[in-house]
């Protein structure tokens, strides 16, 4: 695989991990010409916190059986909002109050949402 394509499959991975597993509203954008953070954004949430680590988990799991790097993991105790930093991509595993609160999409906004 190609080193540029590195994100848009970590985003994908965890797009469909959620898919499969009926969380709310999945979402990618593609933050690369708005933030040197990172390439993509993926956000997605649950009802439940345990919900949410169980999710946080299986990407994580998948993700390194497909031998990428994780640089960081936060959040995991409290069940709120889980983040898997990637890299080119930043995984944010939300409790739907959180993610009503913080609104993450408007404040990415402009970044154009990938379509998989």
């Amino acid at each position: 695989m190609k080193e540029k394509d590195k994100g848009l499959e970590i985003a994908r991975i965890a797009y469909e991990i959620a898919e499969e597993r009926k969380a709310w509203q999945p979402i990618v954008l593609h933050t690369a010409e708005h933030t040197s953070l990172c390439s993509y954004i993926f956000v997605v949430s649950y009802k439940t916190k345990a919900q949410v680590r169980g999710l946080a988990n299986a990407i994580q799991k998948e993700l390194s059986l497909e031998n990428f790097e994780i640089f960081g993991r936060e959040g995991f105790k409290a069940g709120e909002w889980i983040l898997l930093d990637y890299g080119e991509t930043l995984i944010n595993i939300m409790h739907q109050p959180e993610r009503d609160f913080y609104q993450l999409e408007e404040a990415w906004r402009k970044a154009p949402e990938v379509e998989f």
